[in-house]
């Protein structure tokens, strides 16, 4: 939308006393007005786009008045500081600094978001609670029925059902897909009959697909059964995994071992779990009479994430690798894609939603997959029993992070255990956050033991004085 359009329509509004279906306006005289931006953002994400205006505002009598805006810069900044960090996805935003009546305000347009980006929400609350609606000349939370058309509508919700063209289905391994329908008769306790001509049977379980009448293989089907390494093909390349070992705590200390892990998923799973287990420390104990090794974090745990990375990767991203960084102090699993619509980090341990539903029904059939929504929590519960802090996840826009804290950053006692906990949940927390989650216990004690999660290595100190605020330092 040019300038003179965005003015226009904000006239028109002005006239009539009233906001539009394209034009919102918030109150600003009180700082950057964030929660009710953030449904207006989402509701013209979702819809048809619209104008954000500050600088006009409604009186008692309803009516709107021009009072301009002297802090616009500060205004663009949040906007785009939200539009980046706290929404689903990545949407370019276009700022007007316009003179009405002699005064500047800020007109901020946000386009219609498309297919593959809806619903539009904010990550904080999730769908649908996070998603809203252009509704007249309001935004109006997306109902449940909404929000499930919105992401069936999703062409890369189905992504992993792509038919691939250039392939046919001699690409695939007969001898795994007959090995996947044996044991899915196995547990069926029922015996199959391998049927010569199988392409019903391929198209039923999402490894094949009819393109202009021909079968091809799916990107599900030809990653998990690829009769040679997937990642041979071209657009197929930046599939691969990339290792790394550090001597340090990080990217900038000496590389000890690395690896990229090409082939097919299940086996991507498999060189993924072995780089990591020999790649970190062991240490023996007595079990009984018995002399055990153990290693520094537990071997399920790695499972679960390395098997998460693979399934829940967005593989319409082809720029860059998963990744697999090991530290002395932490292991750290790094996915090109957000998390899949419907999960947030606060409900990562329950949610059952997944981006690749085919991918992630065939690895369960070959028992890579616990059952559907436990992984997470699976980590959860090995690490609290390994005695480790739990795991940090780092959502944004167009990425995804699970670290795993290992043994150098678990000493800390009960109240800075609870900090790091709490600071789990927030992303970020303030001193006073600290001493609500305490009650009791002085200010010098909290800030000695945000003091001691610093030195560790823990924690980040952001601001000064009253503006002082922590993050996770990873």
């Amino acid at each position: 939308m040019k300038a003179d359009e965005v003015k226009k329509e904000i006239e028109k509004a002005l006239a009539l006393h009233s906001e539009t279906g394209i034009v919102e306006f918030k109150m600003a005289r009180g700082g950057f007005p964030k929660t009710p931006v953030r449904k207006t953002l989402s509701a013209f994400g979702n819809t048809r786009g619209g104008i954000i205006v500050f600088g006009v505002e409604e009186d008692d009598a309803k009516r709107m008045h021009v009072i301009g805006l002297s802090d616009a810069a500060t205004f663009q900044e949040r906007m785009t500081q939200l539009a980046s960090d706290e929404m689903s996805a990545v949407v370019r935003l276009d700022y007007f600094n316009l003179d009405l009546e002699g005064k500047t305000i800020l007109a901020v347009f946000v386009p219609e978001c498309g297919n593959h980006q809806k619903p539009y929400y904010f990550k904080e609350l999730g769908i649908p609670k996070g998603a809203f609606v252009r509704d007249g000349n309001t935004d109006r939370q997306m109902t449940d029925a909404e929000a499930r058309s919105y992401i069936k509508n999703s062409p890369g919700d189905n992504f992993d059902q792509t038919c691939i063209e250039e392939l046919n289905l001699d690409a695939l391994s007969k001898r795994k897909i007959r090995e996947l329908l044996k044991k899915s008769a196995e547990r069926a306790d029922r015996d199959i009959d391998l049927p010569e001509e199988y392409v019903s049977v391929l198209k039923n379980i999402g490894v094949a697909a009819y393109c202009d009448g021909e079968p091809h293989p799916t990107l599900a089907g030809f990653l998990i059964f690829a009769d040679d390494t997937p990642q041979k093909e071209l657009r197929f390349e930046r599939y691969t995994i990339r290792c790394v070992r550090y001597k340090g705590s990080g990217v900038h200390t000496d590389i000890i071992d690395s690896s990229d892990i090409a082939g097919t998923l299940d086996e991507q799973i498999e060189g993924m779990q072995a780089f990591i287990l020999r790649n970190i420390p062991k240490s023996a104990e007595i079990v009984g009479t018995k002399r055990v090794e153990r290693y520094e974090y537990p071997a399920k745990a790695i499972r679960e994430i390395v098997a998460n990375a693979v399934i829940h990767r967005d593989y319409r991203i082809t720029g860059t690798y998963t990744q697999v960084n090991i530290f002395e102090d932490r292991v750290e699993v790094f996915n090109p894609g957000n998390l899949p619509p419907g999960v947030t980090i606060e409900n990562i341990r329950s949610a059952q939603e997944s981006r690749n539903q085919i991918i992630a029904a065939r690895l369960k059939d070959l028992d890579y997959l616990e059952e559907y929504g436990r992984g997470i929590d699976i980590v959860f519960t090995e690490m609290a029993q390994w005695g480790l802090l739990p795991p940090l996840f780092k959502n944004t826009a167009n990425s995804f992070k699970v670290i795993l804290p290992g043994k150098k950053l678990s000493e800390l006692n009960d109240r800075q255990l609870r900090i790091w906990e709490l600071l789990v949940e927030k992303g970020r927390i303030t001193r006073r956050d600290a001493e609500e989650l305490l009650g009791g216990v002085s200010q010098n004690t909290i800030a000695s033991d945000l003091r001691i999660m610093r030195d560790l290595g823990l924690i980040q100190q952001i601001g000064e004085s009253r503006n002082t605020y922590y993050n996770p330092s990873f």
